[in-house]
């Protein structure tokens, strides 16, 4: 904030302190607490003693200090209070300084986002094995019309009704497609196909959209997943594969991708191995960037 007009910083200030509840910890080297301060109560944290471990005092600093990064974040703390804080721990000459801010609106605004999402992605699952069990019954059915088609003399009637059957099953399969493909063409979320080898496969042009891509960059490949995933973020990549070959979904989550001209997009992704495959994978994603 160096070149920021003293009445702008001013300003910043008092507004963290009246929407954000600010309060602090300082806390020595060798763990004691010595300074405190800020409206520490609405955590529900009440009656500190000085050079008394801080760990003791509050819990969820036991075994973080001392602190080896600088600064560190711990976003959304549930508190003894029940409120959430993000809180940052910074190393300073004087000791350790604990800041707490109340998070606790964007905590549950974000908790109802990955519900909502959540939601979503079980039901573009629901969808997705509900057309690959039709497609199935649909591929038996035309086996057997095949063997059957020696004997057609001695058993048209019964032709006739597995025929209808197969219309049936056919007219499913389009309205269980279409249900889908509506999903994917309303652009009401993000999704995507790729491979666990990282090959994007097909993308809606809401997902394109959030990452400025055209589709004729999809079409020629130029769409890489190792690419458009932060290096330091790929690691969630690796826990939700190992998910979904031992459950078939991953559990949303939030991550951040790299848009075409460089800039990074806060998402929640959520992604299912289609019915059948060990490899190929529909994907949601919804932009955190509308929300935050």
């Amino acid at each position: 904030m160096s070149n920021l007009p003293t009445p702008i910083t001013d300003f910043i200030l008092k507004l963290t302190d009246d929407t954000r509840s600010p309060a602090y910890l300082l806390v020595q080297d060798n763990g004691s607490l010595t300074e405190w301060g800020g409206n520490l109560p609405i955590y529900g944290i009440r009656d500190l003693e000085k050079e008394r471990p801080a760990g003791e005092q509050v819990y969820f600093l036991e075994g973080l200090l001392p602190l080896e990064v600088s600064p560190t974040f711990l976003p959304y703390v549930k508190t003894d209070s029940g409120l959430y804080a993000d809180i940052y721990l910074l190393r300073a000459d004087e000791g350790t300084w604990v800041l707490f801010l109340d998070a606790t609106f964007d905590a549950r605004k974000r908790k109802a986002i990955q519900q909502k999402a959540n939601d979503l992605s079980l039901y573009v699952v629901e969808q997705q094995r509900e057309g690959e069990v039709l497609q199935q019954a649909k591929d038996e059915l035309e086996e057997l019309v095949e063997r059957r088609t020696n004997a057609l003399a001695k058993a048209n009637f019964q032709l006739k009704l597995e025929l209808e059957e197969r219309q049936r099953v056919e007219d499913a399969l389009r309205a269980s497609e279409s249900k889908f493909r509506r999903v994917a063409e309303s652009n009401m979320i993000g999704i995507i196909f790729w491979d666990l080898n990282g090959t994007v496969t097909d993308a809606n042009d809401a997902f394109l959209e959030m990452l400025g891509y055209t589709r004729e960059d999809l079409d020629e490949g130029r769409i890489k997943w190792d690419e458009i995933t932060r290096p330091e973020l790929r690691h969630l990549d690796t826990l939700a594969i190992q998910e979904m070959k031992e459950t078939g979904a991953s559990v949303p989550f939030e991550k951040q991708f790299i848009r075409k001209d460089g800039t990074r997009l806060p998402l929640l992704f959520g992604a299912a191995l289609l019915e059948g495959s060990k490899h190929q994978t529909v994907c949601f994603a919804l932009d955190l960037s509308k929300y935050k």
